[in-house]
């Protein structure tokens, strides 16, 4: 394997990684290795960023004497990684357009492999980076210096996330490479997101059910849970490194690490070039009904519709924006639902209206939909601005869409938290108003954004998830939120239960809504007011920076 090659191929996958970034750099002056220097900066920032974050939450914890909670958290996270491992790996590997670019150069197959698997695990690792964090502070609770327990912590945490993103790609390369996947493309496609979501919710109940407590004699104030017997060898690894039974963690993790590697290397890797370009290349026949007789906004509601149905897209988005909050929703609402007997009272129906927003908050993020469908055009949205079309029209009805969409996903994870809770009827009702309001302020949010960040030119919709701060500064703000939103919902629940309901409810909710009318008024005026000026900026930033871009009228119908 060629180093230079390779050094190659990461540098252009950095780049790809966050294009805006990579485009603010570039008008800054910066290029070649001043540019690639830039880019692993902003990426070592930010993993310090989150490492603090995470540290301060977890220290509180004794993980050297709790292996059921130090196994919890490996095993949540891991399913996280998978999760998004799978379809994050589909996108790269065989929904991105870049294919044909590689064929004349000459480079091997294993430098593609790896070159594109940076660029999963640029996308992955801000999901599961709390592992680094657990992996260090177990070795440093356990007696190692500080520096041992970082070295022992990073080494740790690369097997770990190696092996995740080593069976995500043999379940995507083994999967693909069958005939059936060949002939019926996006009905498997389909089967892979909903694998992806099954993964993460079977694997969440499993281990909220094996959760037994069990009270140890090194720690009777603070029981420890069952430890769960596959991650064992990680706990032993980090707990007591140089133990005969840390030794034998370590033998386990890179073990199953170096055998996930062979079996890629040997069976997938000789044909990679010919699977990528059979699944790339192979197109289904789609038929669509004509019908006569609708009105413009009925052709483009299902224009829009039709841009969403991609299965590969709906795994993106289902596995980044839904997999988090469901996650959350599952994993603590089953510990709260044990110790509830009679349910919540119907004083906390403003407190389930604030939850509402706050689910919606964690479920609208830059992977949704309405985060992406105006860029999801590509070549069309520069083709449609020249009919006689009334861009406010068109993009109110894209709008539209967006909203409905993020709201049904809002509204069932509202019902899904609602069951796990024992909420009543009421609370219920309470929980999806305010996911339907706190839904619709973040959709602006978003659909503007997606305009001021527009790209029709991208290759893969992961290029779309990473515009702006990328999925590091998703990330940031989901887990600032839920930390934030839980300790207001805390207050606002004990308030509710011992102050007078009707005040205390009219100044918070009528706060909260105020707030939200607050923001559906300056994103009318300074978004949907200012729709052509707005565009037109863009225009002629294009035309400064990147040129004019081609028009046409790619698969509109």
């Amino acid at each position: 394997m060629n180093r230079q090659k390779l050094g190659a191929l990461i540098r252009t996958s950095l780049r790809y990684a966050n294009p805006q970034y990579t485009e603010k750099a570039r008008k800054k002056g910066k290029s070649g290795a001043k540019l690639t220097r830039s880019l692993v900066l902003q990426f070592v920032f930010l993993a310090a960023l989150f490492t603090v974050l995470y540290g301060g939450i977890l220290f509180l914890t004794d993980f050297s004497r709790m292996p059921g909670y130090f196994t919890m958290y490996v095993g949540l996270f891991g399913i996280l990684a998978l999760s998004q491992g799978i379809s994050v790996i589909y996108n790269v590997f065989f929904e991105s357009k870049d294919l044909g670019a590689y064929l004349p150069l000459p480079f091997q197959q294993a430098e593609i492999f790896l070159s594109k698997i940076l660029v999963v695990m640029l996308t992955v690792v801000p999901f599961v980076l709390p592992l680094l964090v657990l992996f260090a502070l177990t070795a440093w609770q356990s007696g190692s210096m500080i520096v041992l327990a970082a070295v022992l912590g990073i080494v740790g945490f690369l097997l770990f996330l190696g092996v995740m993103l080593f069976l995500c790609a043999l379940i995507v390369l083994g999967l693909t490479r069958t005939k059936l996947f060949q002939k019926h493309k996006k009905l498997m496609t389909t089967g892979l997101m909903v694998l992806s979501t099954g993964i993460a919710v079977v694997g969440v109940l499993v281990m909220q059910n094996s959760g037994h407590v069990d009270y140890s004699e090194a720690s009777e104030a603070l029981p420890d849970r069952g430890a769960l017997v596959p991650f064992l060898p990680v706990y032993w690894a980090m707990n007591r490194p140089f133990s005969l039974q840390g030794l034998l963690g370590w033998a386990i993790l890179i073990g199953v690490f170096l055998i996930l590697a062979l079996v890629i290397k040997v069976f997938f890797l000789p044909k990679l070039y010919e699977q990528l370009t059979e699944i790339s290349t192979a197109q289904a026949v789609v038929k669509r009904k004509r019908k006569d007789g609708q009105s413009l906004n009925q052709l483009l509601r299902a224009y829009n519709l039709q841009l969403i149905k991609d299965p590969n897209l709906a795994m993106q988005v289902l596995s980044s924006s839904v997999m988090m909050p469901l996650v959350m929703l599952i994993s603590s609402g089953g510990a709260v639902r044990s110790t509830l007997t009679d349910g919540l009272p119907a004083q906390l129906a403003g407190v389930a209206f604030a939850a509402g927003l706050l689910l919606s908050f964690l479920s609208s993020n830059p992977t949704s939909f309405v985060a992406n469908i105006i860029s999801l055009d590509r070549e069309n949205y520069d083709f449609i601005n020249t009919l006689p079309i009334s861009k406010k029209d068109y993009l109110k009805q894209k709008f539209l869409v967006g909203y409905l969409i993020q709201a049904v996903i809002a509204i069932l994870m509202a019902v899904v938290g609602g069951v796990m809770f024992k909420l009543s009827p009421l609370l219920i009702i309470s929980l999806i108003l305010g996911t339907l309001v706190g839904s619709f302020v973040m959709s602006l949010f978003y659909f503007a954004r997606d305009h001021r960040l527009l790209l029709t030119n991208w290759t893969s919709v992961t290029q779309l998830f990473q515009r702006g701060g990328g999925t590091w500064l998703m990330v940031i703000v989901m887990f600032l939120g839920i930390f934030l939103g839980f300790i207001a919902i805390g207050v606002y629940a004990v308030a509710a239960l011992s102050l007078p309901f009707v005040p205390l409810n009219i100044l918070v909710v009528g706060g909260l809504l105020l707030i939200c009318g607050g923001v559906i008024v300056y994103f009318k005026k300074q978004f949907w007011d200012k729709l052509d000026t707005l565009d037109w900026q863009r225009r002629i930033s294009l035309n400064k920076g990147e040129g004019p871009q081609k028009i046409g009228p790619k698969k509109f119908r």
